[in-house]
C-alpha cells in the first residue's frame, strides 16, 4: 500500500492498486504466434458472414494486434521479422477481407482468396522457425 500526506483523512475507497505493466518484446516471433491463434479464432466469423460481428470481432482486435506489432517489432532491433512479416500481412488482409464481406463488395471473393494465401504462409513461416527470425547484420 502507497501512503503519502494527511494519512488520518484517507479513506479505505481511496486506495489505489497499483499493477505491473504488460511485459512487451521486440520478437516477432511471439507476434507471429499471436497472429496465427488470432487469425484461426476469428476467420470463421467471415466465413459465416456474421457481419453484425465483423468490426468488434474481428477487425478491432485485428488493428490492435497488428499496432502492437508495428509499434515493438522494428527494422533497427537486433532481431528483426523474416518470413514471420507474412503474419503480420495476413493480419492486414484478413481485415481487408473482413471489411469487404460486411460491406457487401464485389472484390470480397479476391480479398478472400488473397487472404487465404497470406495465412498459408503465415502456416509456413511458422512451420519453419529457422526462416522466422533474420539476423539484419548478414
Amino acid at each position: 500500500m502507497l501512503s503519502g500526506c494527511n494519512q488520518n483523512e484517507q479513506k479505505q475507497t481511496d486506495k489505489v492498486e497499483i499493477k505491473a505493466a504488460p511485459t512487451l518484446t521486440n520478437d516477432a516471433t511471439t507476434y507471429a504466434h499471436k497472429a496465427w491463434d488470432l487469425i484461426n479464432q476469428i476467420d470463421p466469423i467471415v466465413y459465416t458472414k456474421k457481419v453484425d460481428q465483423i468490426d468488434e470481432q474481428v477487425r478491432k482486435p485485428l488493428r490492435q494486434l497488428s499496432t502492437d506489432w508495428r509499434i515493438n517489432v522494428k527494422m533497427t532491433d537486433s532481431v528483426t521479422e523474416g518470413k514471420y512479416a507474412l503474419c503480420r500481412k495476413a493480419l492486414t488482409s484478413l481485415d481487408t477481407w473482413a471489411r469487404e464481406t460486411k460491406d457487401n463488395s464485389a472484390t470480397v471473393t479476391q480479398k478472400q482468396a488473397d487472404y487465404e494465401r497470406d495465412k498459408s504462409q503465415c502456416k509456413d513461416a511458422i512451420a519453419n522457425p529457422a526462416l522466422g527470425n533474420t539476423d539484419p547484420k548478414r
